[in-house]
């Protein structure tokens, strides 16, 4: 029954199974209360309507909603069962609701690294012994301090300090830090024997934060963290949220979020490791420009246009001021960005597969929420980002997920009766497919006759069904999945990926052909993040999402942008190698391209152009073949 729908109500929500509870004024959306509630939740488009993943189930309350909307995105079936889009629900009374086991992120798998390497070091904070002088012509004007070790320039000290070190009975040492770029004395002991100095580094991804805590005197690495980016409950891509942090209270809210991310994650590391948050006196972050904005409070609608200029130095924020729970004194150092969406994340990507310091010419690539590629060697550098969109991470697709607990993350399927075997994450029932199912997925589906050369779904082939939406193939059957429902793949999210796949080659021509480089040319072709990690090379060439390379190595780097931010967190000439890496490296924006539209248009086709697949073609003409692609061919970790 509706009862009373003014909007100076306050309302009670209660989130189940979570059992979290959360009062707002009435007649805002369901989607508005989980993230007040800090409740992390699918809700791809950011609440644009778009995406029908924010699936809630009302138990109890007067809510009011676009049925419309919600009839095209939720079968009969389901609306029966009491499914609402959080998004489009806006509550009126007190009201209870259970948000099923698709829509809740749970266990994530996330990557934290592979490949750290530890070099030589040389922290930006460290502890100096201190003597007080007392006596002598130095002591004339009164006691004067002295660090014992500590060279270079002197560094600034606060009074009060000075004045706690001259009054120390004892044998006391500071702390030093030349993060902010000036040294700068930010604590005192009153023992010589001061201990470690602790850093982290911290990879601030668009939909989950990886961190490391760090013994920044020896390299050593304590403990490793990870949480999801808070801020994924306002949209999965940069666009939606470059779009909400241009009023000034969703630019707070963004930043908000990234914040009590981080420290979620240095709460662990500080537990595990057993010191207290005021021992971490550096922090470093590797992140996409809009990442690294958005923490830091900068107004991202710059980053809306094209001809964005964008500052290639690295931001810098005394931790007081960011919000992070470590020393209050120490410095936040965020690797710099080359653009508007090549970022310090792909800047650590080079750190970590060392293309600046090669005579060899390289390839990278990083596909996550956003696509960055880098190619080039010691000499010369070029990037250009994609919109690869979240498909690679399962997500914008009918039936996809992140890689958690229930996600398809392998697929076969037999090409004579089209039937399909699956590996799941956690072995439990499937609740739908990620970012590597996909990848398996797609490649096994032409070659079973499932797809045709352009990505439609064959609509009278072996495990093809007819639904609402169309032609479909049927992954897993509802009576063997998770969620009750069919697990499929549409020809809408075919679409999608046919989309997506032609974005990333077509990217990857357009770098190579602006200059003059053939597929022979590459040496080294690095894959970096999830995608690098979990891909499996022959896959990812067989649909076309990367050219062939016969003459390259592949490397798996892991998590490039973490490996990055360690590395800059214990040596500060790796700072300086970040900032020379950001100064050089080119960047063609293919919004305004010519080329890219031609090479986009080549690579809707499965695999692509020839001269990027000639293998493939090779072998489907008869020819003797005469150079194998040798899948998997990438450097042991």
């Amino acid at each position: 029954m509706q009862g009373d729908r003014s909007l100076d109500t306050q309302v009670r929500i209660l989130f189940n199974p979570m059992s979290r509870m959360v009062t707002m004024p009435s007649g805002h959306t369901v989607l508005d209360a989980i993230r007040e509630a800090g409740i992390q939740f699918e809700a791809i488009c950011g609440g644009k309507s778009q995406c029908g993943k924010c699936r809630v189930i009302r138990i109890t309350g007067d809510c009011s909603e676009d049925e419309d909307i919600c009839s095209q995105c939720l079968s009969p079936g389901e609306r029966r069962r009491g499914y609402h889009l959080a998004c489009l629900t806006r509550v009126w009374s007190d009201a209870k609701f259970t948000i099923p086991v698709e829509s809740r992120i749970d266990q994530p798998q996330i990557l934290l690294t592979s490949n750290v390497k530890e070099g030589e070091i040389e922290p930006a904070a460290r502890w100096y012994p201190v003597q007080v002088i007392r006596e002598g012509p130095s002591a004339l004007l009164g006691p004067s301090i002295r660090l014992n070790g500590y060279t270079g320039l002197k560094p600034v000290i606060s009074k009060d300090i000075a004045d706690k070190i001259i009054a120390s009975p004892g044998s006391p040492a500071v702390l030093i830090t030349t993060a902010g770029g000036t040294p700068e004395v930010i604590d005192l002991t009153d023992t010589r024997d001061s201990g470690s100095v602790y850093g982290v580094a911290i990879d601030l991804g668009t939909t989950t934060i990886a961190a490391l805590l760090v013994d920044i005197t020896n390299g050593k690495i304590l403990a490793r963290a990870s949480a999801l980016n808070r801020q994924i409950t306002y949209g999965e891509e940069l666009v939606t949220r470059i779009a909400i942090g241009r009023k000034p209270s969703g630019l707070a809210a963004l930043r908000s979020a990234a914040i009590g991310s981080i420290n979620e994650a240095i709460s662990r590391l500080v537990t595990d490791a057993g010191i207290e948050y005021d021992d971490v006196a550096d922090c470093c972050i590797g992140g996409n420009t809009v990442m690294c904005w958005l923490f830091a409070g900068i107004d991202p609608t710059p980053l809306d246009y094209v001809d964005a200029e964008i500052d290639t130095t690295p931001i810098k924020i005394r931790v007081e001021v960011s919000g992070l729970s470590i020393h209050p004194k120490a410095w936040v150092w965020c690797l710099p960005a080359v653009s508007r969406f090549v970022g310090g994340d792909a800047v650590g990507d080079l750190i970590t597969a060392g293309m600046d310091r090669s005579s060899d010419i390289s390839l990278l690539i990083d596909l996550g929420t956003n696509g960055e590629i880098v190619l080039g060697n010691r000499d010369w550098l070029a990037s250009t980002s994609c919109a690869s969109g979240p498909a690679f991470e399962g997500a914008g697709l009918r039936c996809g997920m992140r890689a958690m607990l229930g996600a398809i993350e392998h697929v076969s399927i037999d090409k004579i009766t089209g039937e399909a075997t699956v590996q799941v994450i956690g072995d439990t029932l499937p609740k739908g497919i990620c970012g590597s199912g996909i990848i398996d997925a797609a490649p096994a589906m032409a070659a079973a006759g499932i797809l045709d050369f352009t990505g439609k779904i064959v609509e009278d082939a072996p495990g093809v069904r007819n639904t609402e939406d169309g032609p479909g193939y049927i992954l897993v059957p509802a009576d063997k999945s998770g969620t009750g429902r069919d697990i499929m793949i549409t020809r809408q999210d075919m679409a999608y990926l046919m989309d997506t796949k032609a974005a990333v080659c077509g990217a990857i021509s357009v770098l190579m052909m602006k200059y003059h480089l053939k597929i022979t040319d590459i040496r080294h072709v690095h894959l970096a993040g999830a995608f690098g990690t979990f891909g499996s090379i022959d896959q990812l060439t067989e649909f076309g999402i990367i050219p062939e390379f016969p003459q390259a190595e592949f490397h798996r780097i892991g998590n490039g942008s973490l490996t990055g931010a360690y590395q800059t967190l214990i040596g500060v000439e790796e700072r300086s190698r970040a900032e020379e890496i950001a100064r050089r490296m080119g960047y063609i924006d293919l919004l305004v391209d010519t080329d890219f539209i031609d090479e986009y248009w080549a690579a809707l086709r499965i695999p692509g152009k020839e001269e990027l697949f000639p293998e493939y073609y090779r072998t489907m003409s008869g020819t003797p073949q005469t150079n194998v692609l040798l899948s998997e061919r990438e450097t042991p970790q």
